[in-house]
């Protein structure tokens, strides 16, 4: 729910910049977001992307709308489910089963 709400802030973020530029004739806000997205998606959001397996247009178009909000849950998740070799070491102690 949280990143639900997350992602519709950042749409509306979106949505009021927008419309700054068009009545104020000011461009700063939008210009601002996504030059931030663009360095977001150039240092962390493809590498993140790509790790997870997800599509460079995919990781592009999250990024370049979402920025953190997109990628940080992703390496958060990646964290968690990352197996070192210590994970599939047997101990003495390990019940194993075996199929003939």
């Amino acid at each position: 729910m949280v990143a639900v709400l997350s992602y519709l802030a950042c749409i509306m973020l979106w949505i009021g910049s927008t419309l700054l530029m068009i009545i104020k004739k000011n461009p700063f806000m939008v210009l601002t977001l996504f030059l931030l997205h663009l360095c977001e998606l150039l240092t962390v959001g493809l590498k993140t992307g790509r790790e997870f397996g997800k599509k460079d247009n995919v990781s592009i178009a999250s990024c370049l709308c979402f920025g953190f909000l997109w990628w940080l849950p992703l390496k958060r998740q990646m964290k968690k489910e990352t197996f070192t070799d210590e994970d599939f070491v047997r101990h003495d102690d390990d019940i194993v089963i075996h199929h003939d």
